[in-house]
């Protein structure tokens, strides 16, 4: 019998046409891999459904009820409401009538009993802990010990692999960062948190005037500078300082800040003290750019499913979450930018740029 690798050009072309995912979607499978169990958690560890049925409740009433902390349950509510179960009218929150009818236990056509059988799932308990504790979970544990991501990323391993993934990830966003971003009238960008230096690499690429320091803390400095070096823009148009940018001063008067897929990893008050050390230590008429995925949920409007879903995998592996534009919005004006702009981008990031009038 003929191997099915030597059939010919001719059979394969009959054969029936086999889906080929997008770049998008290859995207989705992994930034949304905890939704479902965040999902299967309020079903089963909080019956949220049976609580909503026939009531109108504020989100604080909510997270009253529940014993829930703020970040995760908005985290929740976002994703739900993409979903299409749960709807906000002026915010009042209430289960639509799909929600109601099959997971509530009020219902006779209810399945919350088929969906709970998965709440003993680890991954599904540990979301439910997260909701009544607001902490991130743990990203590894080994002879009873556990340790956080930001733990991990001090350990030579787990940097080398989390560095290289994200470089992996930049070669398909930063290339449309850089057609986002016009940097015509820039001189210096500070790449704050940047990783392996691919945002700022496609920048540099695109504006030949333009140079760029790469502010990582060590071991992520060190394979900064290598994979700038493969590009051949290390030590020349690009410079690695190693620091914290949460301890260490930043590099004064560039004309441009970047955070791109930073600052999501990181809780409010962490992000106003970045967003206020990148307005002291910019130069005056400078701009700040922040490249990542801000839903744009104004006037009540679900965010888009795959921007819910993502915020579920921040909130529950890091300290952050998706913020939304207006979440943004707010804190970059209490720290002093002004002249905020939006702009989409692909897989459901997007570019909010300010800047800091003198």
């Amino acid at each position: 019998m003929q191997s099915p690798a030597l059939t010919s050009h001719a059979h394969l072309s009959e054969a029936a046409p086999v889906f080929s995912p997008d770049i998008e979607q290859i995207i989705k499978w992994r930034d949304s891999s905890y939704a479902a169990d965040l999902y299967i958690a309020a079903v089963s560890w909080l019956d949220l459904f049976t609580y909503l049925d026939g009531r109108l409740v504020t989100e604080e009433e909510l997270r009253l009820h529940f014993s829930l902390r703020e970040r995760p349950t908005r985290t929740m509510l976002r994703l739900f409401q993409s979903w299409g179960l749960i709807s906000n009218e002026s915010g009042w929150l209430h289960a639509t009538a799909s929600a109601v009818r099959y997971l509530s236990g009020n219902s006779a056509d209810s399945i919350a009993s088929y969906i709970a059988t998965m709440k003993y799932k680890p991954s599904v308990r540990e979301l439910y802990e997260i909701l009544r504790q607001g902490g991130p979970n743990t990203w590894h544990v080994e002879r009873g010990v556990t340790k956080s991501w930001d733990a991990l990323m001090q350990t030579d391993e787990f940097a080398d692999l989390n560095t290289r993934g994200m470089e992996e990830r930049g070669r398909i966003f930063a290339p449309h960062l850089a057609k986002l971003l016009d940097c015509t009238n820039d001189t210096s960008v500070l790449d704050v948190g940047g990783g392996s230096g691919v945002y700022s690499a496609h920048l540099l690429m695109h504006y030949s005037s333009l140079s760029a320091t790469i502010f990582e803390r060590p071991p992520v400095d060190q394979l900064a500078r290598t994979c700038l070096t493969d590009r051949n823009l290390y030590p020349g148009r690009a410079h690695v300082i190693a620091g914290d940018m949460f301890v260490d001063p930043l590099p004064r008067d560039a004309s441009l800040h970047l955070y791109s897929h930073v600052l999501h990893n990181w809780g409010p008050d962490k992000v106003h003290l970045l967003l206020s050390k990148s307005f002291d230590s910019i130069a005056s008429g400078g701009r700040i750019a922040i490249y990542s995925c801000h839903p744009n949920d104004r006037g009540g409007q679900p965010a888009p499913a795959a921007e819910a879903e993502y915020s579920v995998l921040l909130t529950t592996g890091y300290e952050g979450c998706c913020y939304s534009v207006d979440d943004m919005r707010t804190m970059l004006e209490s720290t002093g930018f002004q002249e905020i702009d939006y702009h989409k981008s692909i897989c459901n990031r997007s570019l909010i740029v300010a800047r800091k009038i003198a």
